[in-house]
Parts: structure tokens; sequence; C-alpha cells
């Protein structure tokens, strides 16, 4: 499954998903209350195993610059809870593979 993102999401992420493409946990968007947000938005957890380790290194390296956090202590967190992605940022559609339907 993945999620494809959005112009937004493009400028934002493309440089780690060039194709568009984010393989996420779930069909469907929840609530989240994100550092910084002001309030809870909607939510999809990105797949974390399914990318290449050179995608987690960017991931965590864009995160830590922003946030100022150690790459270690975003890493943690991650792995304890997931890595969200804003729906802000994607098309807000969840697509399989259609050899899943056939």
């Amino acid at each position: 499954m993945w999620v494809c993102l959005n112009d937004a999401g493009m400028r934002v992420w493309g440089d780690v998903f060039p194709d568009g493409k984010v393989p996420v946990c779930s069909l469907d968007f929840q609530e989240a209350n994100l550092e910084g947000a002001g309030g809870s938005e909607p939510v999809i957890l990105v797949n974390w195993a399914a990318l290449s380790s050179m995608q987690r290194d960017a991931v965590l390296a864009k995160i830590s610059e922003r946030s100022g956090a150690p790459k270690e202590a975003i890493l943690k967190d991650i792995l304890k809870v997931g890595l969200p992605l804003r729906e802000r940022y994607t098309t807000g559609v969840v697509a399989a593979e259609l050899r899943f339907f056939i």
C-alpha cells in the first residue's frame, strides 16, 4: 500500500520519495496531535520497514534538521510510535497493487 504525495508533499518530501509514492501501514488516516501543529490533524503511518536505508537516513536527517533533535532520538520515537505523514501532503487516497484484487 502507498499514498501519493501532492504538490506540497513533493516540495517537502520529493527528494526522499522522487516517484511521489510513500509506503504506508494502513488504508485510513487517523487524527493525531503532532508537536508544533497546534492541535490534531489527519495523518497516516509510513511503513518504515519498507523504506530503503537511504530513505530512512534522509528522513532522519530532514526531521533532525527541522526540529533540532538528534537523529537517535527521532529514530527511537519512530520505532516506538511510527512515522506519521500529514494528510495535507498527500492526495488523500491510499492505493494498493492491483494484483491483490485479481
